[in-house]
Formats: C-alpha cells, sequence, structure tokens
C-alpha cells in the first residue's frame, strides 16, 4: 500500500480548500473545486503499468491536494478500502477510483454508504460503467476531466442493501458464465470449450426462481431459471436484447429465462453465451422499478453475481432502480449535455 499527500501545498485564502494552478484551477467547477482527492487504485487492474500512473496522477495534479491508496496483490483489499474511505471522511475529498467494473462497484457502495462523491479512471477489460456515462477511457484525458468535472447523480442497481452499477445476475446464467471461465481456464478460450462447458452446466442444473413484479395495475410471477437485472445500455446491447428507452431513468431491465427441457435449454444456453437472446421466444425482457425474488418460498440462500463478486443472499429479497444515491464526477461536457435533455 502506498499513500501520497501534497503536504506542501497551502490553503488559499480565496477558498477553504487548494485549487489546481493555470488554466484548470480557472475551469473547475464549483462543485469540485478545493476539494482534495483521494485516488484508490487496484495494481492488478487493468494494463496500466502502476508506477507510469502514479507518474501521471503527479502531473496532473500539480499544484492540488490529492492522497493516494494503491492495493497490491497481497495487501488487503478490504481494509485498503476502509483506508481510503477514512481519508476522504477525513478530508471531505472525493473519492476516484482507477480500475475495473468490479473495483468501481465495491467502492460505490462505500460512497453511497457514507455519501461523498466519486470519479472514475477506467482501468478495466471492458469498462462498461464508464463508457455508459460518457466517461474517457484515455486515462491523461480522465485525470483532467476531473478538475474541470461536475458532480451529477447517477442510477445504480440494489438487491439485499448491496449496490450494483452494471449488472446483477442469478441462477443458470452466472452458473454458466462461472463454469465457462473454468472451462477455459483449463482447456483454452476457444468456442468449442464454451459449447461442452454450456452442455455440462445444463446437464446438473435444476434450480428455478419466482420473480414478482407490478405490471399494470396487478402484480406479474414469473418462473424463471435465470434472471439478470442490467443497469447498463451497453451490457442489454451485448446481451443480444432489445431494451426499453426507459432503462436509466429510475427503471433496471430484466431479463428472464423459462423453464424448459434439456434440449432446449441447452439451445437457450447457447445464445446466452453468444448473445442471441432477442431471437428467442423463451426470453422474457422488461423494465422494472422493482421486484420480488422467492418472496413466498423464501427461507434459501441463492448466490447473486453483482458487478462479478457473489454474494450469498437470503430469500426474499428485492431488487430496484436506485435513481440518486451515487454521485461521480463527470465532464463538464457531458454534464451540460444532461442539463439540455
Amino acid at each position: 500500500m502506498m499513500t501520497v499527500s501534497n503536504s506542501q501545498l497551502q490553503p488559499s485564502a480565496a477558498n477553504d480548500g487548494i485549487q489546481a494552478d493555470g488554466a484548470a484551477a480557472k475551469a473547475m467547477s464549483a462543485e469540485v473545486s478545493g476539494r482534495p482527492f483521494v485516488f484508490f487504485t487496484n495494481a492488478s487492474s487493468g494494463n496500466q503499468d502502476t508506477e507510469q500512473f502514479l507518474e501521471k496522477i503527479a502531473t496532473v495534479m500539480e499544484g492540488h491536494e490529492h492522497h493516494i491508496i494503491c492495493v497490491y496483490p497481497d495487501d488487503s483489499h478490504e481494509q485498503k478500502q476502509q483506508e481510503a474511505v477514512s481519508l476522504v471522511k477525513k478530508h471531505n475529498a472525493i473519492l476516484v477510483v482507477a480500475g475495473g467494473d468490479g473495483t468501481i462497484s465495491a467502492m460505490a457502495n462505500h460512497a453511497i454508504a457514507e455519501q461523498f462523491p466519486m470519479g472514475i479512471i477506467p482501468f478495466g477489460t471492458f469498462n462498461m460503467f464508464a463508457r455508459d456515462h460518457g466517461l474517457s477511457l484515455d486515462t491523461d484525458t480522465a485525470l483532467r476531466d476531473l478538475l474541470t468535472g461536475h458532480i451529477q447523480p447517477v442510477q445504480t442497481g440494489e438487491i439485499g442493501g448491496v449496490h450494483f452499477i452494471v449488472n446483477a445476475t442469478l441462477g443458470l446464467y452466472s452458473q454458466l458464465l462461472a463454469d465457462r471461465e473454468q472451462w477455459k481456464n483449463q482447456f483454452g478460450r476457444r468456442r468449442g470449450i464454451a459449447i461442452f462447458a454450456a452442455l455440462s452446466t445444463i446437464m446438473k442444473y435444476g434450480r428455478s426462481y419466482i420473480l414478482q413484479f407490478n405490471k399494470g395495475e396487478g402484480r406479474q410471477l414469473v418462473k424463471t431459471v435465470s434472471f439478470m437485472a442490467c443497469n447498463n445500455t451497453l451490457q442489454a446491447q451485448q446481451a443480444g436484447v432489445q431494451y426499453d428507452q426507459t432503462m436509466g431513468d429510475g427503471y433496471l431491465y430484466g431479463i428472464v429465462l423459462k423453464p424448459s427441457s434439456r434440449k432446449r435449454m441447452l439451445l437457450l444456453a447457447l445464445k446466452l453465451i453468444f448473445r442471441r437472446l432477442d431471437q428467442d421466444r423463451q426470453i422474457i425482457s422488461f423494465p422494472f422499478e422493482a421486484l420480488d425474488i422467492d418472496k413466498k418460498k423464501g427461507g434459501r440462500s441463492i448466490e447473486v453475481a453483482m458487478d462479478g463478486e457473489v454474494h450469498s443472499l437470503q430469500a426474499p429479497f428485492t431488487v430496484k432502480a436506485n435513481r440518486d444515491l451515487l454521485k461521480i464526477v463527470v465532464p463538464a461536457s457531458v454534464a451540460q449535455h444532461s442539463e439540455q435533455e
């Protein structure tokens, strides 16, 4: 772990904090102006060279108070997360998370719980969250955008008190992905391996779940072997389904797989893997504000994958959208576009 602070800076008489020098300071929004940054970076995330990234922070943040928590493979992630949160609270700072969607999601839960804003430096493989919110994937640009950005709320999903930023899955789909990765790690990343992994999962999978949600003026019950709650338009597109434009406006998008015969389920599993869900009538997709899972059954533990992290939750539980619990720093251009809409 590494903690770095610009301790030689002195507060300006013009404000209560430290402002960046030159043009960046003049362009800095009132929401960000004077507030220190606490950078939280996972050395194992993405392909960025850690030392090079730290040098970029020092260059861009010259003249602006900042602290760095760098998590290395042997460090306790939970402990370092708590250190970053403590620094944010101590300095009334903005937390800046440099990592993939999983790291961002974990720290977003802290940001929501403690009600502090969060900046993003995308370091992941897919960077679904950053791309969906118009954040730059270029590290230098993303760092500069922090100094001139605006803070605005974004939607998250929630299951059993745990928040997710991209998606949450339970049932067959999450099991398919887990088994596929195990097979690929053992036998290689080839399409044939994905097919055999799907076959293996289908042959041994037998659980189902009951979803209950509002439809019109009544409640609808749906039995499913797989469910995804999607909070990301790019993710919905990649899954191969048609999504409703209301997603992200107080709505999540649900993707449900109906129970069927083993043969039929194998075909559906392959469509899940190769993102052709929209081509099958066994798939139900719909926008929703909230729904209950296993409300009538209850009493059993269900594994739910949220942004890649598996949580064991006791049924019944509710899946819902939260429009403004998480606040992030977005580029000024993105904030202006949102105001115009």
